[in-house]
């Protein structure tokens, strides 16, 4: 697929990933991703909320300037 289209390494699944994770980022809620993607559990869902170091800091930084 990617190499059609100039792309390296782009596949199916990594569409489907960074899909995921925008709607997280954007503030979509974990259930409404579920039903998006057509997952049966919350659980399936779960490798794609993994957070980088940043985005990891990032949260705790936002939750106690509250």
């Amino acid at each position: 697929m990617g190499e059609a289209t100039g792309i390296p390494g782009l596949r199916p699944h990594r569409l489907r990933h960074t899909y995921t994770t925008r709607l997280r980022e954007g503030g979509a809620d974990p259930a409404q991703i579920q039903a998006l993607l057509g997952h049966a559990s919350l659980d399936t869902i779960g490798r794609h909320f993994r957070a980088g170091r940043t985005e990891q800091a990032a949260a705790v930084e936002h939750v106690f300037e509250q």
